[in-house]
């Protein structure tokens, strides 16, 4: 089996699993498959690192509120890049000793901290609270990229593509081409896409 690597969701329990989900990412390949995610609770696998669990549930089974769908799948060398950030996560990212349901950190700033650190054009779904924290302000201009945000508001202008307005974490989004927009505490959405 090559190399892959899984964006995976669910629905959090209660009725905020309506509006809210938490992801987490799968590694696949041919010595078989890893889990791993920021948990609430740290501590509570046998590769454990503070908040940051390797292998804590089935990489399938969901949280609570149904069973977990593929939000994205990498292949190839985008697998690859993936991959080795995942696993030197434990060493690498910063807030895995700190866990808040909101702001932040939570499984969503992992995410997201992970996506962002391998330049992916993924991005979480407005329902992944958390996933834009970045302390109490953040501010950051590269290239199409304009970023501000803090707990309270911020927005994300990515030129001739999107812009996203947070408000207490929460996220609306417009996409230009072709014109979607994504609102934020509206029901979650199962979609799979595959990322070239």
């Amino acid at each position: 089996m090559p190399l892959t690597v899984q964006l995976r969701a669910a629905k959090i329990p209660g009725i905020i699993g309506y509006i809210a989900v938490h992801y987490w990412f799968v590694i696949q390949q041919d010595s078989g498959a890893d889990r791993w995610e920021i948990w609430q609770y740290s501590d509570k696998s046998e590769h454990s690192w503070g908040h940051l669990h390797k292998n804590l549930m089935p990489i399938n089974a969901g949280v609570g509120h149904g069973d977990s769908w593929i939000e994205a799948i990498w292949q190839g060398q985008r697998a690859q890049t993936l991959a080795t950030i995942i696993e030197r996560s434990p060493a690498n990212y910063a807030n895995q000793n700190c866990y808040r349901y909101w702001p932040g950190p939570n499984s969503n700033t992992y995410a997201q901290w992970v996506l962002n650190q391998a330049h992916s054009s993924v991005q979480l779904s407005p329902q992944g609270i958390g996933k834009d924290y970045h302390g109490l302000l953040y501010f950051r201009h590269t290239g199409p990229l304009t970023y501000l945000s803090s707990p309270l508001m911020g927005f994300k202008l990515i030129w001739a593509q999107s812009f996203e307005l947070q408000l207490l974490t929460c996220s609306c989004i417009i996409e230009f081409k072709p014109l979607k927009v994504y609102l934020p505490l509206t029901p979650t959405d199962k979609k799979r896409l595959i990322d070239p």
